[in-house]
């Protein structure tokens, strides 16, 4: 399928579960980015992470969201059997060029940037939205603006009142958007969920 001219954003993850915090950034990745779709990219095996349940279990909490008609679920990660972020990154611009692609992601994965491979690649490959994620205090939300990868590329963000513009920029850009924040984490709910049954 031909997706040429299309705005299109990449939520990545292992969605263990898939839950409303996950879809929240999703919902204000499309609607504050301008984005024609979003797709919602499970991960096999997240290298930075213990070993995940089954891949199509995962898919399937994404799915009982209800997904709107501008998400779709999508295994290029899978297809492209990468492993890494840079790598399915640089697949997708390639068998899609005409395609602007940008990455969305928590701020709290945003932190976590410089762990994974090749990060400065990632930045200068495609366009990316953070989007902010609740915190015990303030501090939570403010650090990931003042941290590396912030202070590295500084000059490559866009003001937040812009970002319908983002998908129209080269990379290295960025934009950090403060939508109003959704309390609930995939490590919470299998907190409870393990309480509810053990």
């Amino acid at each position: 399928m031909l997706y040429n001219g299309l705005s299109i954003g990449l939520l990545a993850g292992s969605f263990n579960p898939a839950h409303s915090g996950h879809m929240h950034v999703a919902q204000c990745g499309l609607t504050r980015l301008g984005l024609d779709q979003i797709w919602w990219i499970v991960s096999p095996q997240n290298p930075l992470k213990p070993a995940q349940p089954a891949y199509e279990k995962r898919v399937e909490t994404v799915r009982r969201l209800s997904l709107p008609y501008a998400m779709r679920v999508s295994h290029i990660e899978r297809d492209f059997k990468t492993h890494y972020t840079i790598d399915t990154l640089k697949q997708a611009r390639k068998r899609w060029p005409q395609t602007r692609f940008v990455f969305l992601m928590g701020a709290d994965n945003f932190l976590q940037l410089p762990k994974w491979r090749n990060w400065q690649e990632i930045v200068n490959t495609v366009p990316i939205a953070i989007i902010s994620r609740p915190g015990k205090n303030m501090r939570d939300n403010i650090r990931p603006r003042l941290g590396r990868v912030a202070r590295q590329f500084s000059t490559a963000r866009l003001a937040e009142e812009d970002a319908t513009l983002l998908a129209f920029k080269s990379a290295p850009a960025w934009t950090y958007l403060s939508p109003p924040l959704n309390p609930l984490s995939s490590t919470a709910i299998r907190a409870k969920n393990k309480s509810r049954y053990s």
